[in-house]
């Protein structure tokens, strides 16, 4: 008996500790996911940063860097604002003070925006993993 709770005890430690290396795993709406590939963007910046500082990388690899970071940066901050703008909408709408087109177009402003962002985090994240980009 104590085995088999020390087993799963481990099994949940295990899937807490992958729910929170991967937030994808626990995204279900499209602002859950909008802000997971955002969080992977500041943590994939961060790494990369810290290889362009290296003397160790070379300037091939910080130059791929530098331009997946220049080319997620943009879409992504705009990902991160449409996403609040969701969220701004919906608690808007709980509150009576506007109606359900607003959060329609914001949502669909939020889709188009995570489609544009994700393959670019993608390709940084790819970078950053020493990887080569499919676009």
């Amino acid at each position: 008996m104590k085995a088999l709770s020390k087993v799963l005890l481990v099994a949940a430690a295990l899937a807490v500790s992958a729910c929170a290396l991967n937030p994808f795993a626990t995204a279900r709406t499209l602002e859950q996911k909008s802000y997971a590939l955002y969080g992977s963007f500041v943590i994939f910046e961060e790494q990369g940063a810290k290889m362009m500082l290296s003397t160790e990388v070379p300037n091939s690899v910080k130059f791929r860097l530098q331009q997946a970071d220049s080319a997620a940066k943009p879409a992504v901050d705009a990902l991160k604002d449409a996403a609040d703008s969701v969220i701004a909408a919906k608690r808007q709408l709980a509150e009576g003070a506007t109606d359900k087109e607003k959060v329609s177009i914001a949502v669909a402003n939020l889709s188009q925006w995570y489609y544009d962002a994700k393959p670019k985090v993608e390709c940084l994240i790819r970078t950053v993993e020493g990887k080569s980009c499919s676009n």
